[in-house]
């Protein structure tokens, strides 16, 4: 177990959170408010999270999806379809801060624990519902995953290079989005509790997220009426250049967002000629001829190796990086400087490794204090009953 800032006072101390999510959005969510020093209940159905199931890759014969977002959690067993079992829930309900579910719309209410129902119970309760499109409208209903969701809000349509199939962006963006949205409302809804006394329902969805993303290639559409779904590889439709390059042993990232740093990046790469060349010399006018810079750019980084143009870029101040793998991300110095990378004991697994705490708080930091559990481990500590982990299955719910 990372014994970092382990004893350090934590922001969300004596904040309890019951933790109704499964698989990515919704774990993640809950697991960054376990790392803040809340106190998260993971209630899950007798069949666990669907999350423990996926894979590979495992470690040890446990998910490394499950290891990966569930970390700082207590787990407990309920089969919340049954009358006895969601009495039990309800008893939890009366002393908690947050739930957080990401059940497909109307579930909730079928099962007697929507927000109106808990709130009725504790009108403090701040009640966080994630979904794929949002509770409400014509797709209020849909179920939705990653894949779909960037699909769904154009990522896909302009995201690979011209003339090639749709590309999805190779990690859960639309998910990830939606858990930090999520984490936000619900401290927003703290803060606002101890304003006012009360809780109340706060939502997130992958769509909207999404949608917030667009930015502005939204507002270009607006202002334009035309927001074209063209493929550009790794650039930009707004800046040049702003790319990834061939070298002459891999590829490498380089920008230049504003006038000077791209004369500065002609220069370094010894092509004074470029900052004076009249289609070059203000990005309105790199955008217009983007192809004709692209390619005497791309001509010059291929005759020197990726190290090579990493110290002179360096040493000449542009933003670069060549095209790293994971492998090399998780080996690197900045990573471990940053503290990024995190060692637990897991009582399966044996010591894992896991991402770190990306948000840095000088005075009240974030820490790592509970591997991710294994299914109803906690249930006689939080419930004062073994876990019964026979019981019928809650379905599709």
């Amino acid at each position: 177990m990372s014994d970092e800032n382990s004893t350090a006072p934590q922001p969300l101390t004596g904040v309890r959170v019951l933790d109704l999510t499964t698989v990515l959005s919704g774990p993640l969510c809950t697991m960054m408010l376990g790392d803040a020093g809340a106190d998260v209940i993971k209630v899950e159905p007798p069949t666990g999270d669907p999350a423990r199931r996926m894979g590979p890759p495992f470690w040890g014969g446990e998910s490394c999806e499950f290891l990966a977002l569930n970390r700082n959690k207590r787990s407990i067993v309920l089969d919340l379809k049954s009358e006895e079992q969601r009495q039990r829930f309800y008893d939890l309900c009366r002393d908690a801060d947050v739930i957080v579910e990401n059940y497909r719309t109307g579930v909730t209410d079928r099962l007697g624990i929507s927000y109106e129902d808990i709130a009725s119970i504790n009108p403090r309760i701040v009640y966080c519902s994630i979904s794929g499109f949002g509770r409400t409208g014509p797709r209020g209903t849909e179920p939705a995953y990653d894949a779909i969701m960037q699909a769904f809000v154009g990522m896909m349509a302009s995201t690979g290079h011209p003339g090639d199939e749709p590309v999805r962006v190779n990690t859960s963006i639309a998910d990830i989005g939606a858990a930090m949205s999520a984490n936000q409302a619900i401290l927003l809804a703290l803060l606002a509790r101890h304003n006012t006394g009360r809780g109340q329902r706060v939502e997130a969805s992958m769509f909207e997220t999404q949608l917030s993303w667009l930015l502005y290639r939204a507002v270009g559409y607006f202002a334009t009426g035309s927001a074209p779904a063209k493929k550009m590889g790794s650039g930009a439709p707004h800046v040049v250049p702003y790319e990834a390059y061939p070298t002459a042993d891999g590829f490498l990232v380089a920008g230049a967002l504003n006038d000077r740093l791209y004369y500065k990046m002609v220069e370094a790469m010894e092509l004074p000629e470029l900052a004076t060349d009249a289609r070059f010399v203000t990005n309105e006018d790199r955008v217009h001829n983007r192809i004709e810079l692209t390619e005497l750019l791309r001509a010059r980084f291929s005759e020197h190796p990726t190290k090579t143009w990493v110290e002179w870029l360096t040493e000449a101040g542009i933003p670069h990086s060549p095209v790293n793998s994971v492998e090399d991300v998780l080996n690197d110095p900045q990573t471990v400087a940053r503290e990024m990378i995190a060692d637990i004991d897991h009582p399966v697994a044996g010591r894992i490794r896991v991402p770190g705490i990306p948000i840095k708080l000088s005075d009240t930091p974030g820490s790592i204090r509970l591997a991710p559990p294994a299914l109803g481990e906690h249930q006689a500590e939080i419930l004062g009953t073994a876990a019964d982990l026979t019981a019928g299955a809650r379905g599709d719910d």
